[in-house]
């Protein structure tokens, strides 16, 4: 039981620091979105920093110019959405008539007329709420003979409300007070950081480390740079837009989007509610919300689908697995701000995970490169029986290139990753048959033809049963170049094979082929090869061994003859002559050497 006691340690220690990570970020929040946020900040403002050294302006000015100009943009942004929203909310009750209008068009009778009125109460009613709260105004009431009767208040500060309102504001200007320092301090010792995080990682290593953090950071950096000028662009468009239809504050839609572009695959259709809402309410049509519902509807797939793939490529890193779990996990530990970090968050440790070894099992399941080669997915297809996907991987290979190359860059290193399985005993009886099965219905399928008796070109399994499906998929692809040139011995393989032939009853091939996946001496191909030449003497022989070097071999019956030897079945084809081949398909060269019913014998 040594090896289950240390997988359970193993097992529990990675649960204990995964629990401590996760209490880390929720009791640290106060202190780590700020963090999260300063970095997130400096891979986007490094390259400013840098640039301006570039041009001779000095680092503690560049760092403290660009700091100082970030967050005073961001303060100036903050006011004007601030007044913007103010506005919206002093407009709610203007546009009663028109939701009115609009919720009965759409329900109907279906719904009691007193239900809409409750309904636009209550909105009316929050709005009250909230001015009295933001004290836009003093309260009115009307008098019994209709006209409204102003109400004198007089406003006296206590000490709890003094108290109440530093309680709202000092949590978001404490985190902004530490973003900004950790933005400058990132800023300006961000040199110094990277080589203490060299020397925490070993100086013997420090070619890789600087390479790897260089990498890193260059990635992240355009990356994220790239996002917030896309994210602003579509912002900005969002904006003029909504400004040139007619839609109220439309500056202030225009950031919601740029912000909740950050939030993967639902945060601008998230946006787009409240700006269609507010169309359809300031307009007595629909055609305001109509527009504003195409604009999101088609600027969004535009902008993920067209213009940031052109232009970041495929950076971005993250499958869409990946964003919906980083989203639902940041957003349970930090709320809100977790969710629109999710991304860029996520995004930093799988890129990490690709030079740091601990963490590549992240990147594996967390990044958008393809967790198997196609080769490998192959092979996993056909080790599940999936044939009809193992079909159309073939297929959709062959739209693109030969079926020759589909086989040497495909199916040939699939087949060779089954020997080696067999080889370290990982089948059973059971599982080796059901793998048969699936290799002979996608052979069957792909590659139908298997060619008659008389083809000019005979493929000779060297050993064992995938070399007997090497060699089913091989005819098939030459006779998917030449109908009926090739024929191939599936019934038995190596010496067996090549004497189940009998030259008294076929023509005798121009061309004689031992194909093998699996590998076997350069003596036993030579024998082979000797024993083929033997048996026809006319035959030009060849080897496609997919294991070792392109070359030649010793046919020592021909004395100082040679069979070639090919690992790619392209170059193989290329030396047949597929013209010659056409013409020896219809028109076969006799037979002329051994007795009919000459039997071979030796092993190897």
């Amino acid at each position: 039981m040594p090896l289950l006691a240390n997988s359970l340690r193993t097992l529990s220690a990675a649960l204990v620091v995964a629990a401590l990570v996760i209490a880390t970020l929720v009791l640290g929040r106060a202190v780590l979105v700020p963090l999260a946020l300063a970095v997130i900040g400096c891979f986007i403002l490094v390259p400013i920093v840098r640039w301006l050294e570039e041009h001779s302006v000095p680092e503690w000015l560049s760092v403290f110019s660009v700091v100082v100009a970030t967050t005073g943009l961001l303060l100036g942004a903050s006011i004007a959405l601030s007044s913007q929203l103010l506005s919206l909310t002093a407009e709610l009750p203007a546009y009663r008539s028109n939701v009115m209008d609009k919720v009965h068009a759409v329900v109907g009778s279906s719904a009691p007329s007193g239900v809409v009125t409750r309904a636009i109460d209550a909105v009316e009613t929050y709005q009250k709420m909230l001015n009295r709260e933001l004290k836009l105004g003093g309260e009115q009431s009307t008098k019994p003979d209709g006209k409204p009767e102003t109400k004198v208040v007089v406003a006296q500060e206590t000490t709890s409300d003094t108290w109440y309102g530093i309680q709202i504001l000092a949590e978001p200007l404490a985190q902004m007070a530490l973003t900004f320092l950790f933005t400058l301090f990132l800023l300006a010792q961000y040199r110094d950081l990277r080589d203490r995080i060299v020397r925490v990682f070993g100086t013997d290593n420090m070619t890789e480390t600087t390479s790897a953090m260089s990498d890193a950071g260059e990635r992240l950096s355009a990356l994220f740079t790239g996002q917030v000028m896309l994210n602003a662009s579509f912002g900005v468009f969002v904006g003029c837009v909504l400004m040139i239809v007619g839609v109220p504050n439309a500056p202030l839609w225009g950031v919601v989007a740029f912000v909740m572009r950050f939030v993967p695959f639902i945060g601008v259709y998230v946006a787009a509610i409240p700006p269609i809402l507010l169309a359809a309410a300031v307009d007595p049509g629909w055609t305001k919300a109509i527009c504003t519902l195409a604009l999101f509807a088609i600027g969004e797939p535009v902008m993920g689908q067209v213009l940031e793939p052109f232009f970041l490529g495929k950076r971005a890193g993250l499958s869409p697995f990946a964003m919906i779990l980083a989203a639902s996990f940041w957003t349970l530990i930090w709320g809100p701000i977790g969710l629109v970090l999710a991304a860029p968050l996520t995004l930093v440790v799988v890129v990490l995970g690709r030079y740091i070894p601990d963490l590549e099992f992240v990147s594996v399941l967390l990044g958008d490169e393809p967790p198997l080669s196609e080769q490998q997915e192959f092979y996993h297809r056909l080790l599940s029986g999936d044939s009809y996907a193992a079909n159309d991987q073939i297929e959709e290979a062959r739209d693109t290139s030969s079926s020759e190359a589909v086989l040497d860059n495909l199916v040939f290193p699939s087949l060779h990753f089954a020997v080696i399985d067999r080889r370290r005993g990982r089948f059973d009886d059971e599982a080796i048959k059901e793998l048969e099965e699936s290799i002979g219905d996608v052979a069957s399928e792909t590659f139908p033809d298997v060619g008659k008796d008389d083809a000019a070109v005979l493929i000779v399994p060297v050993r064992g049963v995938f070399d007997t499906f090497a060699a089913r998929f091989m005819v098939g692809a030459i006779n998917a170049r030449v109908p009926g040139a090739a024929h191939a011995v599936l019934s038995a393989s190596g010496l067996t094979a090549l004497s189940s032939v009998d030259p008294g009853r076929v023509s005798a091939p121009k061309n004689l082929v031992f194909i093998t996946v699996a590998g076997v001496a350069e003596k036993a191909l030579a024998f082979m090869a000797k024993k083929g030449a033997e048996k026809f003497p006319n035959a030009q022989v060849a080897v496609l061994d997919l294991t070792r070097t392109a070359g030649h071999i010793s046919v020592s019956s021909r004395g100082d003859a040679q069979a070639q030897v090919f690992n790619r079945l392209a170059d193989l084809i290329v030396s047949l002559n597929l013209d010659t081949l056409s013409e020896a398909a219809h028109s076969p060269v006799p037979a002329s050497a051994p007795q009919p019913g000459a039997a071979l014998t030796g092993t190897y």
